[in-house]
């Protein structure tokens, strides 16, 4: 091999792992970017997400979406609706928000919700299944929302006042249904749920599992 021909040769050795390593880095950044990005669109929407399509539909969610984070919604939102409370889909980079409210509570001092957002990804966005819970409060059913608790451990009652507490219904075979404990089982590790799975049969009943 000439010189010039090595030159080359080792050069190339020292390009390639280079260029791996960039690519990489690429990936990370961009996954991390992708993550708060929905993690953000997601609180906006469980605080600000039904008052915004009460007021300008599915295309004033659009825009905020896009404009904001990057983040597109490709299911139409649910609204008070028989399935759902509410609920919203949402998705970036191979990775989707599912963003539901799963139960209501009225008191005199507030309308009370609790909220999941489950969280999975496409085997090539490096994301693997969790979910996240809130708790949120407001005085109108189609108005701004305000968060009193996050975690990412389900949060199955919450402490409303010295006299008053609500519960998560733990015991409704449709709603542990659609939760899906069983698929975010680090997210439900202190819960009496965490292992309860739940089928729909042909007549549309549903069947716990434990």
């Amino acid at each position: 091999m000439n010189k010039a021909a090595t030159i080359l040769a080792l050069a190339l050795v020292a390009i390639v792992p280079a260029s791996a390593e960039a690519g990489a880095l690429d990936d990370e950044y961009y996954r991390n970017k992708a993550q708060k990005h929905l993690q953000l669109a997601s609180i906006w929407l469980i605080e600000e997400g039904v008052l915004t399509f009460r007021e300008s539909g599915k295309e004033g969610i659009h825009r905020k979406l896009v404009d904001e984070w990057g983040v597109q919604i490709w299911v139409d939102p649910w609204i008070e609706s028989d399935r759902y409370i509410n609920a919203f889909w949402i998705k970036a980079r191979g990775i989707n928000h599912d963003i539901i409210n799963f139960h209501r509570e009225r008191l005199p001092s507030g309308i009370y919700e609790f909220w999941v957002v489950k969280i999975d990804g496409k085997d090539w966005s490096g994301v693997g299944s969790s979910a996240n819970f809130h708790v949120a409060r407001t005085d109108d059913i189609y108005g701004r929302r305000v968060i009193l608790e996050s975690s990412d451990q389900f949060i199955q009652e919450y402490t409303v006042d010295d006299n008053t507490s609500i519960s998560f219904p733990v015991d409704d075979p449709r709603i542990l249904y659609e939760l899906q404990a069983w698929r975010y089982p680090e997210n439900f590790e202190n819960s009496d749920i965490d292992e309860t799975r739940a089928e729909m049969k042909s007549d549309g009943s549903i069947e716990l599992i434990k």
